[in-house]
């Protein structure tokens, strides 16, 4: 009979050495497995994260996934809810419903413990998360040539520059603020920002790719916090992963955005790629981006408390979930 277990080390190294293939990201798969080490290292990760098994009487492993428990905040209420992430069945494991079967217990322990939702990020379409009563939520990348037109000019009172600590403050309440308006959100603490920043880290260090870097920037505006940007370049592209401004306002990220596009152009990036919220797009005629649904980490929920009603983000154009928080 199958059980629900949490994984030691050495099942956990196992799972790495497979799921490599698909998740690896360029990384040797002694890097990836030691990336996912530090990272589960991390006091918020140590707090909230799980990793849990289906096994067999035979402790051979027959799925696998990461349980997150971050504060997410929906219809005005912030509430610690559940992340499913990383859900894996070994190759020849396949096709027996295992994953199924680990979802819908995990969900169970999670209801248990006063989850009232479920989230996570699909990479292989809708449909056999929905045949598990997950919903997707709509959600939008962009891409464009990269232009420099608009504002703010380069040589204005506008200016960029690496983030420090000292910045940190500024950047969290400016995350808070434009989260805040959102009808669903992660809502990240210290520790979170934290271990998001470990992960990103560690991930590029790990990497060790020189023709592609990541940057945490602050854009100042007559030399006070305007907002920052978290961006990957290289190969040509300016990914953005994360804008924010001073306040939350959509109007000001678009000049931090802007900002940040004219030093990508100087330094020979020519394409934009990215996830952006649909407020901040609006303020970027000039950019004639490419809008469409998002192909990939595709955001999907499912009510755990039967009370639960989602139709309001049905209704909204589009729910922003920035890339740094795709778990």
């Amino acid at each position: 009979m199958p059980r629900l277990v949490v994984a030691r080390k050495d099942q956990i190294d196992a799972i790495y050495r497979e799921s490599h293939a698909v998740w690896g990201a360029g990384l040797t798969p002694d890097a990836y497995r030691d990336l996912w080490d530090d990272v589960s290292h991390t006091p918020w990760a140590q707090r909230w994260a799980r990793f849990y098994l289906l096994v067999d009487d035979e402790e051979r492993i027959l799925s696998s996934l990461k349980l997150y428990l971050p504060l997410i905040r929906f219809r005005g209420a912030t509430e610690r809810n559940c992340v499913l992430s990383a859900i894996f069945t070994p190759r020849r494991r396949r096709q027996r419903g295992y994953a199924r079967a680990l979802v819908e217990r995990v969900l169970d322990v999670a209801r248990r413990e006063g989850c009232s939702l479920a989230l996570l990020f699909s990479d292989i379409g809708e449909a056999y998360y929905r045949s598990m009563g997950f919903m997707a939520l709509r959600a939008e990348e962009q891409s464009a040539p990269l232009r420099v037109g608009g504002t703010p000019p380069p040589g204005s009172e506008w200016s960029l520059r690496p983030a420090e600590d000292r910045d940190l403050q500024a950047v969290h309440e400016a995350h808070r603020a434009f989260t805040a308006t959102q009808p669903f959100s992660i809502v990240r603490d210290q520790e979170h920002w934290s271990f998001l920043r470990t992960r990103s880290a560690q991930f590029f260090t790990r990497l060790g790719d020189g023709a592609v870097d990541q940057h945490f920037r602050i854009v100042t505006r007559a030399g006070g916090f305007a907002g920052y940007l978290m961006t990957s370049e290289g190969r040509g592209e300016w990914n953005v992963r994360e804008v924010g401004a001073a306040a939350g306002d959509p109007a000001l990220m678009a000049d931090v955005f802007r900002t940040g596009a004219h030093a990508a152009r100087r330094s020979g990036l020519r394409r934009f790629t990215g996830w952006l919220p649909s407020e901040v797009v609006q303020h970027l005629p000039e950019w004639r981006m490419n809008v469409r649904p998002r192909r990939m980490a595709v955001p999907m929920i499912r009510a755990l408390d039967p009370k639960l009603r989602f139709d309001g983000l049905r209704a909204f154009p589009a729910v922003f979930i920035p890339y740094q928080d795709q778990f």
